[in-house]
């Protein structure tokens, strides 16, 4: 028994008892024995706590050791506790009153144990937890008082304890049981204050204290408590929402108290007195919702819609303000109160339907949840207010719950338009509209019917229906064309929609008619095309109507395409006067004309396509210049260039005496200019100075018709038209000097020496004789053209050899440099620098030249030594004064230096006097050395 009582000591005391601390003596690995490892039985052990009680019993009758004594006695208590302890849980009911007598021996004899511990050794440190044991033993044996006492002390003289916050705990809950609240809420106080971080008990204990403080009926401090809890463990509606388990018993429980604590206080009003005090929480809509369940249950009907709507009232705005809405009148309906139902109906279709501001304020996820309860509201408010119409016998009371029946099914409409009995709706109203005598209204609605919803059963009723409103409606005399434009829509849709009428042709054609004489043309002509659809079947008077109908109106609203050809049809009518099948073809071209107009901007070569085929179609329209002319501008202003030509030529072929005939040439060279066609455009110039009846315009034409010729490189007519402009026109100046100009160039390109003399010719003697009309350029164009003339002369000067008999060459070289020099100088004098210097030059070189030639001339045969001396004295004496004329003139050329002018001709005349003055103008420069300058 003693090695029984050792090896469970060993195996179950020692590990299971950490409520004790012993020294470990054991300071080195070699003081560690030998230990063999024996692996245990996977059999379960069969083992009753009486066994192990009674072995540890037998240690205590042999074992001398204080500590282990302390010990087993310690284990054996603890083992009859847990021993009652099981058999309280096996219990079925799990009471402490239900044990039998030989468990509560048991649990006696348990407490025996810890009491004589207690006394034996009333200051172990551990004690703690013999105190806490024996509280326990004395609550398994039914003595809560014992319990209590044994736990105050503990929390008194253990403060520090592992047990001291369970200890407090328990003691909360057995002076909750026993009914001393207060105590209670003040031990449970204790464990909420030492906080949550590692207490467990912390959620538990303020949930408790709650109760504690409602149980001394300190309801408000109650109500304070569990807020502060649910605000600590519920911070938002997530957590909240996602509570389970126990916390949610305790959340559950929590609202439910409240709940009632707020009724016990007053009524659902308390709850925004309290949350108005105490600062508004997220959950109150759960406490009204608790509220109203419980006064729901308890058959107080109004009681609990009145707390449904307070929160409304409290939060208008909150998303499950409908949803709380909607449980009143859930909640009424099913106590049987229909009258209260279908008033707060009314006022959940005012508060929240579709429009309101809290429509208007709340997405997608809020209006989904309102609007299958909206929906049902209004159209059971319509069909019970129609109902009772119905079946009223009096005539006012008909009229006012047809009219409130009205009022119900245009709000159904409003609010869900695209719902699939919004169409009943519209028929229903339709109906109480007709019998309350407002057609318009009726006839609304009924089209809507009719023609909105063409596949409702009761479309074709609605859509004779609204006719039959139209004809009993008395418009106003103001109103009375509208009224008559509205009828006739709307017999036009009847027709289009419910095609088997056989009397809608007719009908359709004569309404057209009416709408046409009344101006009324969009409808004159929907009703027109209506009448031609495939089916109708018109007589030939009516087609003709239709036809008629439908181009005119056509043309008035824009649609010319379709107007040209009803036009047209209507034109083909067997019974029409000449005169009337003219102007109706008249029209059909104007239709055209528009086509193209209206294409113009978006499409140009389709405008002009349309414009030319007026020819084909309408030949005889005097709208076809007009066409084809703005074919052509349309043409050139594209660019088309190419197809203008060809419109605007055949234009002129076609429409000789035309109004627009003058201004053709002018656009075809616009088009040859476009085209680089210079001589075609020449000619059309040349058309304009021959025939035009502007003189500017003639002048101008002229002008250019030379330019056109010179650039297309046709000499020939260039020069035609340039001196048809020169002899015909002196004003103004400046082109009249640049024809004489343009004639030199010509003929220099040309190579015709003599008539380009004359025109240069005829630019000097322009000039001078301009007085104040000359200019920089006209000046120019006088010395290019002196100098030119000069430089022919020059060159026969040049051409001219002196040669026997001398007499006779000298005077024709000297003929040929008077003509020269007398150009060079009215060059010289019209001080064109250009010019200026090569021409004095030229005539310094020529004096040179011919007292070169005299030298170098032939000598007469025959000449004996003296005679042929003084023959060369005698050239001498006449090459002298030629050769001081060439210097001087050349000195006159080189001195425009100082004037900062040094161009080529001043450089030739230096080369000149290098030969005619070598002494002066032909010295070389000397290059000195560095050794040179230094000696």
């Amino acid at each position: 028994m003693i090695r029984l009582a050792l090896i469970i000591f060993i195996a179950v005391g020692i590990t299971g008892c950490s409520w004790f601390s012993k020294k470990d003596d054991t300071r080195y690995l070699a003081d560690i024995g030998t230990l063999t490892v024996r692996f245990a039985s996977d059999e379960p052990l069969d083992v009753e706590h009486a066994d192990v009680i009674r072995a540890y019993q037998s240690y205590l009758e042999v074992g001398t050791d204080p500590e282990l004594r302390v010990r087993v006695a310690h284990r054996i208590a603890g083992l009859k506790l847990q021993w009652d302890e099981i058999r309280l849980e096996q219990n079925a009911d799990g009471d402490i009153d239900s044990m039998v007598e030989e468990d509560k021996a048991m649990a006696e004899a348990s407490i025996g144990d810890y009491e004589t511990l207690i006394r034996t050794y009333p200051n172990r440190i551990d004690n703690d937890a013999i105190y806490y044991q024996l509280a326990k033993a004395y609550s398994l044996a039914g003595r809560p008082n014992q319990a209590i006492a044994v736990l105050e002390e503990l929390t008194e003289r253990y403060p520090e304890s592992l047990y001291y916050l369970e200890s407090q705990f328990r003691l909360g809950r057995m002076l909750y049981a026993v009914g001393d609240f207060e105590a209670s809420e003040q031990r449970f106080t204790e464990v909420v204050n030492f906080g949550p971080d590692g207490n467990t008990l912390y959620f538990d204990s303020q949930y408790l204290r709650a109760w504690a403080i409602f149980k001394q009926n300190r309801l408000e401090d109650s109500l304070l408590s569990f807020t502060l809890m649910l605000d600590e463990h519920f911070p938002d509606d997530e957590t909240l929402l996602a509570a389970q388990g126990s916390k949610l018993e305790i959340l559950n429980d929590t609202l439910r108290i409240m709940a009632l604590m707020f009724d016990y206080i007053g009524d659902w009003t308390e709850i925004a007195r309290f949350y108005d005090e105490h600062g508004p929480r997220y959950y109150e809509y759960r406490l009204y919702a608790e509220l109203s369940n419980q006064y729901y249950d308890k058959k107080y009907y109004k009681s609990s819609a009145s707390t449904l709507r307070a929160f409304v009232d409290r939060y208008p705005d909150d998303d499950k303000a409908p949803l709380y809405y909607r449980r009143l009148i859930t909640g009424y309906e099913k106590a049987g109160y229909p009258n209260l139902q279908r008033k707060h109906k009314e006022v959940f279709i005012e508060r929240f339907g579709v429009g309101s501001d809290y429509w208007n304020t709340h997405g997608e996820d809020v209006r989904t949840l309102i609007t299958v309860a909206l929906g049902d509201y209004i159209w059971d408010l319509a069909t019970f207010a129609h109902g009772w119409g119905q079946q009223s016998k009096s005539r006012n009371e008909k009229r006012e719950r047809y009219e409130d029946a009205a009022r119900w099914y245009r709000e159904y409409i409003r609010s869900f338009p695209e719902a699939p009995d919004t169409v009943k709706a519209h028929f229903l109203l339709a109906e109480l509209s007709f019998e309350l005598g407002n057609y318009d209204d009726a006839r609304n609605n009924y089209e809507i019917v009719a023609y909105q919803y063409p596949f409702y059963e009761n479309a074709a009723e609605a859509g004779y229906a609204a006719l039959l409103a139209y004809a009993k409606f008395r418009p106003e005399p103001d109103d009375a064309l509208r009224w008559r434009q509205l009828t006739v829509a709307s017999a036009k849709r009847f027709v289009l929609e419910f095609p088997d009428d056989e009397r809608r042709g007719t009908v359709l054609v004569n309404s057209a008619e009416t709408l046409l004489g009344d101006k009324y043309y969009e409808q004159a002509l929907s009703t027109a095309r209506l009448a031609q659809k495939a089916g109708v079947e018109l007589p030939a008077r009516y087609a003709y109507g239709a036809s008629l109908v439908q181009g005119h109106s056509a043309f008035e609203v824009g649609e010319f395409a379709e107007a040209e050809g009803a036009l047209l049809r209507a034109s083909d009518y067997e019974k029409l006067s000449r005169k009337e099948r003219g102007d109706l073809r008249q029209k059909a071209a104007a239709a055209i004309y528009k086509q193209g107009e209206a294409l113009k901007d978006s499409d140009p070569a389709a405008a002009v396509d349309q414009w030319l085929r007026i020819a084909q179609v309408v030949p005889e329209s005097d709208l076809r210049e007009s066409a084809e002319y703005d074919a052509a501008t349309l043409l050139m202003q594209t660019g088309d260039f190419d197809r203008a030509e060809e419109v605007l030529v055949t234009f002129r072929d076609t429409h000789p005496r035309s109004k627009f005939i003058a201004d053709i040439p002018s656009k075809l060279i616009v088009v040859y200019e476009e085209q680089g066609e210079w001589r075609k455009a020449a000619f059309e110039l040349q058309r304009i100075s021959d025939a035009g009846s502007n003189d500017e315009e003639k002048r101008i034409a002229c002008f250019q018709s030379a330019e056109y010729f010179e650039k297309a490189e046709d000499f020939d007519n260039a020069i035609v038209m340039y001196k048809r402009y020169a002899h015909t026109f002196k004003r103004p100046f400046d082109p009249a000097i640049e024809a004489h100009f343009k004639l030199d160039q010509i003929y220099a390109t040309v190579g015709e020496e003599e008539k380009r003399r004359f025109w240069l010719d005829r630019i000097i003697r322009l000039h001078k004789g301009a007085g104040d009309d000359k200019t920089e350029r006209s000046r120019y164009l006088a010395s290019k053209a002196a100098f030119e003339l000069g430089e022919f002369d020059r060159r026969q000067f040049d051409n001219v050899a002196i040669k026997l008999p001398l007499a006779k060459s000298i005077v024709r070289k000297n003929n040929a440099m008077k003509e020269a020099l007398r150009r060079y100088t009215q060059a010289v004098e019209m001080e064109v620098l250009e010019f200026t210097t090569p021409a004095t030059f030229h005539i310094g070189n020529m004096y040179a030249g011919f007292s070169k030639g005299l030298m170098d001339s032939e000598r007469p045969a025959g000449m004996d030594e003296l005679e042929a001396e003084e023959y060369q004295f005698l050239l001498e004496d006449q090459a002298f004064p030629l050769e001081e004329a060439a210097i001087g003139v050349h000195q006159t050329n080189i001195s425009r230096t100082y004037d900062g002018i040094y161009d080529e001709w001043v450089k030739k005349s230096f080369e000149s006097m290098a030969t005619l003055m070598p002494g002066q103008y032909d010295k070389k420069e000397k290059a000195v050395t560095y050794v040179d300058q230094i000696r």
